[in-house]
Parts: C-alpha cells; structure tokens; sequence
C-alpha cells in the first residue's frame, strides 16, 4: 500500500498555542472561527485503502501494524481497527486523533477505562479529510475538509470513527468547555486552506487555561537522546531531568502524584537527575491545562516557590483551580 505521507513528505498540520489572555481578538470578532473541543488522545492520520489502511502517528509509525503484531492478544480485531478498509475510498487520508489506547496484555489501560465508564467516546475522532479518494484536497477551505472528512465517515458505517463536534467560536463556549472538563479548544478560520509546506499553521490557535497550581518535587525522570526509537535505533539515557514527577497531599495528609512536570530551566534538567537530593521536596509553580481525574494536563514549569512548604500543597485547596 502506497503511504501517502510518506511521498509527499506530508507532516500533521498543528496549532499555535495561546492562552485566553493572549488569543488574537480575531478569532472573537471574525465569524468563520470555530471551536473544536481538544482531546486528550494521541494525534494519528488514517489512510484508508480498497483492502488495507494505514494509522500513521507524528513519528510516522504505523499503529495498526503495530498491534496486528501485538502477539496474542489481536488488538487489531476491535472494531475501530478491523472495519476501515473500503474500496470506495481508497486514496483517502484523514487527520484526527485516537482516544483509547492499550496494556501490554492487549486490554484498555486505565484512562481508557475510566472513559467508557464516564460515557466519553472511545475510539478515532476525524478533524479533516488531507487526500479524498486520491486527491489532494489541503487547498479547499477547511469547512469543505470538514465535509468531505464527514462523507468519509458516513462511507465507513463505523461507530468508533467519528467526526469532532464544533461551535461558533465565542468566549462563553470556550469557558463551557473547560467548566464542563474539556482540556481546551482549538480555534480554527473555518474559511482557511492548509498552508503546505508549513506544519505551523497561522490560523489554528490551540487555547488553553492560564491556571497555576503548587506542588512538591517526589521524583524525577532521566532524560534520553541519540535516536528516535525507529528502525532499533533506540534513545540512550542520558543523566539529564527529563521531567519532575510532582505531588499534593490528599484530605487524608497523604501523598498524591498530580503531574509530571516539563519545560524545567536549563540549569535544572542538567544537574536535577544526579543531584536529585537538591530538588526533592521543593515546591514547583506551575502552569496547567485543567484536571482529567487522574492528573493535571499540560503542566509547565514556572519556578520554585522557595516561600512555601509541601503541606501548604493541598489537592483539595487547589482542585478548584481546575
């Protein structure tokens, strides 16, 4: 099967990030802008072939030969994997994201779990159509995208593929959505082609809530570099800190891992893994995009509150923040 990504060097088209404060006023005032609620999933695009589909990730990897591989456990006969090829659309590649994902043992891990359990869909979310049945349809306006996404879904007939819900993009939906849970929004010129050639794209802003919480410093993660993991080319660690693992006490005085935290001064991923003794127990400001249940989103260093202690970071205190 021909990868289409792969011949036209195709990369996923992402959003700007931007906090409500500081979203362009256009985005309010112009009426082609949409919201599309953000999900906490993984980014794939989906090739469909006459017999045969492609799932493609940011690093290019096939998902579904992935779990086709999965041993015994046939990962790929769940229906969102086992319904998706079709002659009719063959050539087709669509963009979208996939909010379940598995053990070892080939069952759903835990977050996927709580989400059936909540009633939030499990499976493949479309955004846009990239290649329609072979064409290269980037230069269309993303509301035709959109539509043609929408056919290819209807063509499919599968339950666990389904099109993203958008809304006129006001200041009122965007609070909606992130006091109903959601993780945020992004925003997009519903009039506007994709910029080839461009990943960044200018009219896609990716808001999120300009929350800040305390935590204290109980682990730490070794970074790693020197290969992507493709082809056995596998990433050595490296003594640096990838990410601070930290924690809040509970309403019971106990410990409770909230976050992992990235974006760490440079100074402090260099000397946080061998010299970790320094940092645990400090308390870290950080930035975050809302709670999932399980812990915070999207969580950026900001700097140690050299002012504050462990017990003055209470979940409790702080969840409100969400």
């Amino acid at each position: 099967m021909i990868n289409i990504r792969e011949i036209h060097g195709l990369e996923l088209p992402r959003a700007r990030g931007a906090y409500l404060e500081d979203a362009p006023e256009s985005i309010w005032s112009n009426s082609n802008y949409v919201l599309e609620p953000k999900l906490d999933g993984t980014r794939e695009s989906l090739q469909i072939g006459s017999q045969e589909s492609l799932m493609i990730g940011r690093n290019r990897e096939n998902f579904l030969k992935g779990v086709q591989n999965a041993g015994n456990f046939q990962i790929h006969q769940h229906p969102v994997f086992s319904r998706i090829a079709c002659p009719v659309l063959d050539g087709t590649l669509l963009d979208g994201e996939l909010t379940m994902s598995f053990t070892q043992d080939g069952e759903y891990d835990e977050l996927t779990r709580i989400r059936q359990k909540e009633g939030i869909f499990v499976g493949y979310t479309v955004w846009q159509a990239i290649f329609y049945k072979g064409m290269d349809v980037r230069e269309l306006p993303d509301s035709e995208r959109r539509k043609l996404a929408d056919d290819a879904i209807s063509e499919l007939g599968n339950p666990h593929i389904r099109l993203i819900d958008r809304y006129p993009a006001t200041k009122e939906k965007l609070k909606e959505i992130w006091n109903t849970g959601g993780e945020g929004a992004i925003a997009k010129d519903s009039s506007a082609s994709m910029k080839i050639g461009q990943r960044t794209q200018t009219d896609w802003f990716k808001l999120k809530t300009q929350n800040t919480v305390d935590a204290f410093v109980t682990g730490v993660t070794e970074g790693k570099s020197g290969g992507s993991g493709i082809n056995g080319i596998k990433p050595q660690k490296n003594g640096t800190a990838s990410t601070f693992t930290v924690s809040m006490m509970d309403n019971r005085g106990r410990l409770m891992p909230v976050a992992k935290v990235k974006n760490l001064p440079d100074q402090v991923q260099l000397d946080g893994f061998k010299n970790f003794r320094n940092y645990k127990f400090k308390v870290i400001e950080m930035r975050v995009s809302g709670w999932n249940g399980k812990s915070f989103r999207w969580a950026r260093f900001m700097r140690f509150r050299e002012d504050k202690n462990p017990s003055d970071c209470r979940f409790e205190e702080q969840i409100g923040q969400k």
